[in-house]
Formats: structure tokens, C-alpha cells, sequence
């Protein structure tokens, strides 16, 4: 953009041609929009409604709740497959040929599902050298079943423990 400017005196008229750069006010103007934007939203902000939980002390003590009841755990290892909520109440699933049995497993989650129908969460365990395929089995399964929050784990196998003495949480 230019500007034209006439001339001073002296019976000759020369026109003035200067360029305005108007990059640094489109900058400043940007920067103030912007600033303007950002504080607008502050004014909105009401208080919030905030309720503390302060009990009565003279109150009768509350009955603590029931522990939490651990997911579901499905251990796949090289020589089977481990599958409970306890290391007590787990079952072993010995390898039938050269593939697990995931009918059975898939049973066992049946009734895992009967006994337990409002937990979701399932973690499948894989030792090092375990086929992808197989931790893939078990997942189907786990969400066929109904469980829908899942935490995958691995890691090297225990050497000389046998399914008996490893399992899930407990």
C-alpha cells in the first residue's frame, strides 16, 4: 500500500510516493484479539458448588467396605495355562498336544462369569517365548465373555516353577 503526498511550496509540485508497512499492526492487532479471546472466557467462570465430606466425630463408625474383588487372571506359559481371581481358587490347564486347550478355558471363563457377573476386568499374562496368537486366543475369549477392560502383561518365565505356584494376584 502506498501513500501519495503533495508537495511543499515553491511553485513546483513533486508527489511523494512512501510505502506503510503494515506487518507490525497486523501483528499487534492479532496479539490483541488474541489476548482479548483468551480473556473473555474469565469472565464467564462462576463459583463452584464444592460439598465437603465431613462426618459427624458422635457418629456410630461405618462397616468397612468388602475388599475388592481381584480380576480375573489368565497366565499362559510354555507348559499350560494358569487361570483364576486366587492363587487358591486358580485352575491349571495342561497342554493338549501341542496347542491349550482354550474350549476348557473358555468354560472356566463361563463360570468365572456366572460366579462374578459384574467384574469386567480380565489380565492376561504371557511368558517370553509365547506365540502372539495365543495371547490373541485369550483375548477373544476374555471378550467374548463380557470382560471388556483388559491389562496385558508379559515377562520371563520363572524357571523351575511350575503352574501350581504361580497364578494371578492374590
Amino acid at each position: 500500500m502506498g501513500l501519495s503526498l503533495e508537495g511543499g511550496g515553491g511553485g513546483r509540485t513533486r508527489t511523494l510516493y512512501a510505502e506503510l508497512n503494515l506487518v507490525p499492526f497486523i501483528d499487534l492487532l492479532t496479539v490483541c484479539i488474541t489476548f482479548l479471546m483468551a480473556t473473555a472466557v474469565w469472565t464467564q467462570i462462576s463459583t463452584m458448588k464444592v460439598d465437603q465430606a465431613i462426618s459427624d466425630p458422635n457418629a456410630e463408625p461405618v462397616e468397612p467396605e468388602t475388599p475388592p474383588v481381584p480380576p480375573l487372571t489368565i497366565h499362559i506359559r510354555a507348559d499350560g495355562v494358569w487361570m483364576g481371581r486366587t492363587i487358591e481358587a486358580g485352575k491349571n490347564f495342561e497342554l493338549t498336544g501341542a496347542d491349550y486347550d482354550w474350549v476348557a478355558i473358555a468354560g472356566e471363563a463361563d463360570t468365572d462369569r456366572e460366579t462374578y457377573p459384574e467384574e469386567t476386568q480380565v489380565v492376561i499374562v504371557t511368558d517370553d517365548g509365547i506365540e502372539y496368537e495365543h495371547m490373541i486366543k485369550a483375548l477373544d475369549i476374555s471378550r467374548a465373555k463380557g470382560y471388556d477392560k483388559t491389562l496385558l502383561g508379559g515377562g520371563p518365565a520363572a524357571v523351575g516353577v511350575s503352574l501350581q505356584t504361580v497364578g494371578g494376584p492374590g
